[in-house]
């Protein structure tokens, strides 16, 4: 749970480049990322299986290794918690099963993320901007409104949705941590993308602290 105190850049697997989740896992932990989440859809659970334990591997005592709506296979593989998304298995209902784990839940408004904040042990904020990576119902919130939603709640937070590198620094008034998927997954230099989205986040909280 310390390492989440510890956290920067939330690093999401991203299934449309060629890298393997695991290969990206891997990389983003080496540039020091202290949080990552395994997301994968339409795959076997033998697959969610055999990646989801070498993704262990590599985040043991170095990373959080988040499992996206698969408490089943957070379990088998004896990730560090699961993170669900509004309309994933009710949020009570999993704190109840994964009581040990920590416990991720996305949200979209204000009334969302107060109504969580009690059983979550950390919000998603989204999205911030609409994204390629995911296409959401939920209306877009901007980096103001984003940050009002951080504002009033008292548990950690990361944002996410659309965000790119000029964002990094007006999010850091009140995110503990900023997600970017595309933005950083799709450059050129995915390890130099990590690194500098976790150490430039972190330079920016630590300036405003």
């Amino acid at each position: 749970m310390n390492l989440l105190k510890e956290a920067n850049y939330y690093f999401i697997t991203d299934e449309k480049i060629e890298l393997s989740p695991v290969e990206q896992v891997e990389i983003a932990v080496n540039q020091g990322v202290k949080i990552v989440q395994y997301r994968r859809k339409n795959v076997s659970g033998k697959t969610l299986y055999e990646e989801a334990s070498q993704i262990a591997d590599i985040c043991k005592d170095k990373a959080l290794f988040i499992v996206n709506d698969r408490i089943d296979i957070a379990q088998a593989v004896d990730a560090d918690g699961v993170h669900l998304g509004q309309d994933d298995l009710p949020y009570k209902v999993c704190r109840g099963l994964v009581e040990d784990m920590i416990l991720g839940v996305s949200t979209h408004n204000l009334e969302q993320a107060l109504e969580v904040e009690g059983v979550a042990d950390y919000i998603g904020i989204g999205p911030v901007h609409s994204t390629e990576t995911k296409r959401d119902k939920w209306k877009e919130l901007g980096i103001q409104g984003a940050l009002e939603i951080a504002e009033k709640v008292n548990v950690p937070t990361t944002a996410i949705g659309g965000i790119s590198y000029d964002d990094l620094e007006p999010l850091s008034r009140s995110f503990d941590m900023v997600c970017a998927i595309s933005s950083v997954t799709r450059t050129e230099n995915i390890s130099k993308s990590i690194r500098k989205f976790e150490t430039d986040f972190m330079k920016f909280k630590r300036s405003i602290s």
